[in-house]
Formats: structure tokens, sequence, C-alpha cells
């Protein structure tokens, strides 16, 4: 009974994890099955796994391993360009960003201020910005030549804060009341266009489709940016979505391709972490370092992107 009980639960793993892996890709429109897109690396690590019971328990062998491996090369098709590495880049000016999703409820803010302060970015976007972090937040103000400051007392609130001069305006893309920043700058005689954004989380049908249509709308307007553009932010969407890599068929790429999946939330569970917050950046911008910063009490982990401008 205990052996069948076994082959029963395998059998009923295999089908689960084939279906995750392949239905997010297949039915992309709905919210809930698209938020299983969001785990592909989970998925990898499970259908490798199951190999092991699927041995000792199955008799059906080659079916099961056979779904297992559609499984496994589905999952490493999405996964392994992030770990391909391009070429080196060395250049005179490196430009720092970091992006921070604060975490409204966040009281840890002396973690917050010290790793602020160590990376010392050039340019930082600060997401559910409220009042209160707002005035956490005042001693670095100072640092930063241009500003464009949202605070909102629930999770939209969004700043952009920059070394260099620019100018910036509120966009909400033709949607809602979420808010965008969208910021013109010269850096090194080269204009850059950055747009600091963060759609709503997809808990539903309609927040899922309102993400997505914020999103495609940033991308709609392309023709209205620099061709150096930047987009930053909690996308709340993974890059192994259907939605999010409708975002890179043009002329952006996603900043972390040779550098890993970094997996940025939840913070504080490393086995289920996935990657919501991104930047994005137009094809030829030579990316010189990507990477995610410690846990400094929200559920998101910090971004930071580091491009060569000649």
């Amino acid at each position: 009974m205990k052996v069948l009980s076994l082959k029963n639960l395998t059998w009923l793993l295999i089908i689960g994890v084939l279906l995750v892996s392949f239905l997010p890709n297949i039915i992309s429109n709905y919210w809930l099955i698209d938020i299983f897109s969001n785990f592909k690396f989970q998925y990898l690590v499970i259908s490798v796994l199951l190999v092991f019971p699927t041995i000792f328990f199955l008799k059906k062998k080659l079916a099961a391993l056979l779904m297992l491996s559609a499984c496994f090369l589905w999952n490493f098709y999405y996964i392994v360009p992030y770990y391909i590495k391009s070429e080196n880049f060395n250049s005179g000016k490196e430009v720092k960003i970091t992006s921070i999703n604060l975490f409204s409820s966040n009281s840890q803010d002396d973690l917050v201020l010290k790793y602020i302060n160590q990376e010392d970015p050039d340019i930082l976007i600060l997401m559910e910005l409220t009042p209160n972090w707002l005035e956490k937040l005042s001693p670095i103000m100072d640092k930063y030549k241009s500003k464009e400051i949202v605070p909102r007392s629930d999770n939209f609130g969004i700043a952009l804060l920059s070394k260099y001069k620019m100018r910036s305006a509120i966009d909400y893309f033709e949607l809602n009341n979420k808010p965008s920043i969208v910021s013109d700058l010269k850096i090194e005689n080269h204009n850059f266009s950055i747009i600091a954004t963060h759609p709503v989380p997809p808990i539903s049908q309609e927040t899922f489709e309102n993400r997505n249509k914020q999103l495609a709308n940033i991308i709609l307007n392309r023709p209205r940016f620099s061709d150096n553009l930047i987009i930053v932010g909690d996308f709340n969407t993974s890059s192994f979505s259907n939605h999010f890599n409708q975002l890179i068929n043009k002329d952006l790429k996603d900043s972390r391709f040779g550098f890993g999946l970094l997996p940025t939330w939840p913070a504080s569970l490393k086995v289920f972490q996935t990657t919501l917050d991104h930047i994005l950046v137009s094809d030829h911008l030579k990316v010189i370092e990507r990477n995610t910063g410690p846990d400094i009490g929200s559920d998101h982990l910090p971004i930071n992107l580091i491009i060569g401008v000649n």
C-alpha cells in the first residue's frame, strides 16, 4: 500500500510540474496561470529531483523520464541565457543606478540608509515611498542635484533622484492613478531617458490586465524617449512571463543577461525567490555590472546596475 501511494505521488508530482512548466507560456492571458510562470528555476530543480523516485518507484520509467526531460529542457531554455556572459567592457565613465522597493511597512530605515550611503548610486529609484519614508530618508536627499518625488500613503509612492541635472515628469501611461516618473538627462554629452515604474501586483484578472497594459503602454510610447532608454522598477512579473518578453522584443534588453537570474522576491524565502525587480536598457548600452543587494528589511532585495558611457 505504501509503495502504491509513493507511485501515485510521484506521478502526481511529475504531471504537476509538467503543467506548471508549460501552461503559463501557452495560456498566458489568465492571471492565475501566469503567476506560475515566475518559478521556472524551482520547476527545473524539481524535475531533476523527481528522477530519483521515478527510477525507484515507477514501472513506466521511460514515459516518466521523457516528461521530466521535457520539463527540464523547457525551463532550462528560459534560464540559460542569463548565464551566458557577453564581452567585457571597459569605459572611462561608469554610471551606477540603484532601485529599492522600500516596502511601505519596513521599519529598518537604518539598514536602508546604510545601504544607500554604501552604494552611493548616481541615480536612485525608490518605490513604496510613503510620507514616513520620505522623512526617514531626508539625510540622503541633499546628495542629489535633481529629484522627482511622489510620496503616497499606499504602496505606489515613487521617487527618482539623480546626481545629474534632469528634466522629469509624472506619467500615468493612459491607464490608472499609479504614477511613473519619466526623466531626461545628459551624461557625457549623451542623452538618456530613464523611466521608473511600479505596476500593480496581479492578484486578480483586472489587476493582471492593468499591470500588462502599464508596461505595454511604456513600450508603445518608445518614440517619445531617447535612444538611450533605461526602464527601472518593480514590474510585478518575472522575465519568464510572455508579457515580460513582449517588452524586450524591440530595442531593449534585460540587463541581467550574463549576470544570472538575480532573484529579488521574496527577500526572506530563498527557496521561492524569483525576479520581480528589473532594469531594461537599450540594446546598444554596455552593462558593466548587475547585482542584487542584501536584505534591508523589505520583502524585495535592492538591485544595482553599472553602465559604461563613452
